[in-house]
């Protein structure tokens, strides 16, 4: 893929994005979309929701004029646009749990359909080929990736910064196999987050909500899904991609059903959170996790690109460094409350 094209589409979306967004908000802000501060929330001043509408527009004009995106891109975004359209509903008024659970399990599972299902994972040296089983697993990881970039956005720029993290890192991986219209998609989807981010950054002016959540969850379980389609990259690197919010995601998750808690209701629990909440504010935290992405988790991926055999290990290792400093951050927040 030539530099100068990829310079193009990358500054193409990045720069639609920014244009879209600032006549997105105005709109916003008369409609009066907002989201309130509250008990629950992270900022302090009522600020548009809605904004992933921006990043959906600027995906879509790119999947609609980049040359052989058409049938290249076609089920990914068939999927970013479904579920973001479903986010921008949710953004509107409030759609019940259970048919939005319903709606992102049937476009998953549509979704695996039409990509021909995941035949094998390797596991070290061994390859298990059993394409229900992994397919059946895949639907719930993308159902899950969906759900758990929304629970991460809530706070100035992360998911956003994330997004064009996951995004520029995926695009190179296509790029080195070979899967050169992934990487064009992956680098759209980056610079459509990029573009969001110059608005979103701390102190935010407006907020992606469900409809930029669930697009991008649904972009980065694509990616994974494709790269291990595709072979361009194993299902343990595309977990590596995402492992700080997978990672944050899930111990929070798993500690609100132990104790017997909603999971699905708002609270205040994840690790971002907890920092917020111990006093490193919105751009310290979105410097720390971004700190974390590229001085631990991209030497573990290029570290398992350089030894393939054993990149489960490696995957394993870096959830449990990950997990550990979840455990760390929720003790000392523990520790403050006590004091409190």
């Amino acid at each position: 893929m030539p530099v100068a094209e990829s310079w193009l589409l990358f500054s193409g979306t990045l720069i639609c994005t920014v244009a879209l967004t600032w006549p997105l908000r105005a709109w916003l802000l008369r409609q009066r979309l907002l989201d309130l501060p509250g008990a629950r929330r992270s900022h302090q001043q009522p600020t548009p929701r809605g904004g992933g509408v921006a990043i959906l527009v600027s995906l879509a004009l790119a999947w609609s004029f980049w040359p052989g995106a058409a049938a290249a891109w076609r089920q990914p975004m068939m999927l970013v646009i479904l579920l973001g359209l479903l986010g921008w509903i949710e953004d509107r008024g409030e759609v019940p749990r259970r048919l939005r659970l319903v709606v992102q399990l049937l476009a998953a599972t549509a979704f695996l359909w039409l990509v021909g299902g995941i035949e094998a994972v390797r596991v070290l040296h061994v390859s298990l080929a059993h394409p229900w089983l992994w397919s059946l697993l895949g639907v719930i990881a993308v159902v899950w990736l969906v759900n758990l970039y929304n629970f991460m956005d809530g706070s100035d720029g992360l998911a956003a910064a994330q997004g064009l993290w996951g995004g520029l890192l995926v695009a190179a991986l296509f790029h080195r196999a070979g899967e050169t219209a992934l990487a064009q998609m992956a680098l759209a989807g980056a610079g459509a987050l990029g573009g969001f981010l110059l608005w979103n950054r701390p102190p935010a002016r407006i907020f992606m909500g469900d409809s930029g959540s669930l697009a991008l969850g649904a972009m980065m379980a694509a990616c994974a899904v494709l790269g291990a389609v595709s072979g361009a990259f194993s299902i343990w690197v595309g977990f590596m991609v995402s492992s700080l919010f997978v990672v944050d995601a899930t111990a929070t998750l798993l500690c609100r059903v132990i104790r017997g808690e909603r999971w699905y209701t708002a609270h205040r629990q994840h690790a971002y959170q907890r920092l917020l909440d111990l006093g490193l504010g919105h751009g310290r935290v979105l410097v720390l996790y971004m700190l974390i992405n590229v001085l631990l988790v991209l030497p573990l991926v290029a570290a398992s690109l350089r030894w393939p055999q054993v990149d489960a290990l490696l995957a394993a290792g870096l959830a449990v460094i990950l997990t550990a400093g979840w455990q760390v951050v929720q003790s000392a927040a523990k520790v403050n409350n006590d004091k409190a």
